[in-house]
C-alpha cells in the first residue's frame, strides 16, 4: 500500500476529531453567559483573559467575585442561588489566578472547619490538601472557623465578619470529553 492511503486515514480522522472537539468548545462556550455575550471582534492579538464584570474563566470553571460584603454562610448562598458555590482552590495555579482576579483584597473561600474542630475541608465535603496558609495561620482564635483568600495567604476569621466572596461554577460539569 502506498503512503498515500494511509495519509488520507489520517487526514480523515483527524479532521473528524477537530469537528468533534470545535463542537464541544461551542457547546461549552454557550453555556456560559459571559462568553456567549462576548464580542470577539473587539480583542486584539495579545492574550486576555475573557472576563465582564461578572465572571472570569479559567480552565473549566467560570469564577464571579460579589460586589457586597456579607458573612460566609450569606456568601454561599449569593453562589449557590447562582448555580455556582464558593471557590475551592485545587493547585498553586488556581490560587495565583485567585491573586490575579481578587486584586490581593480578602475575599471569602469555600473553606471551612468541619464539625470536629481543626479539620478543614472544601464546601463540597473534600478535605483540604493544596495549603496556602499565611505564616502562623489558621491560628484558630476566637473561633475563626472560614477561610479568607489575600494575596499574602489565606486566613482564618470568624464565619460572621463581613467580606466579598468568589464564586465558581463548572461549564464542563454536563459535557462529557472523548
Amino acid at each position: 500500500m502506498s503512503d498515500g492511503i494511509y495519509d488520507d486515514v489520517i487526514r480523515t480522522e483527524s479532521e473528524r476529531m477537530n469537528t468533534d472537539r470545535m463542537e464541544m468548545m461551542v457547546e461549552i462556550y454557550e453555556s456560559a453567559d459571559c462568553v456567549r455575550d462576548h464580542d470577539f471582534r473587539t480583542e486584539t492579538n495579545t492574550h486576555q483573559p475573557l472576563q465582564r464584570t461578572d465572571g472570569y474563566i479559567y480552565q473549566s470553571s467560570l469564577y464571579f467575585i460579589s460586589s457586597e460584603e456579607k458573612n460566609w454562610a450569606e456568601s454561599r448562598r449569593f453562589c449557590t442561588e447562582r448555580g455556582a458555590d464558593l471557590i475551592i482552590i485545587n493547585n498553586n495555579k488556581e490560587n495565583e489566578f485567585v491573586k490575579k482576579i481578587s486584586g490581593g483584597a480578602g475575599v471569602w473561600i469555600g473553606l471551612t472547619v468541619s464539625d470536629v474542630e481543626g479539620r478543614w475541608k472544601w464546601v463540597d465535603g473534600s478535605t483540604l490538601t493544596s495549603r496556602f496558609w499565611a505564616t502562623g495561620e489558621p491560628n484558630g482564635s476566637k473561633k475563626e472557623n472560614c477561610a479568607v483568600f489575600y494575596s499574602s495567604g489565606w486566613y482564618d476569621y470568624p464565619c460572621n465578619d463581613a467580606f466579598k466572596c468568589i464564586c465558581e461554577k463548572n461549564i464542563l460539569k454536563d459535557q462529557q470529553l472523548n
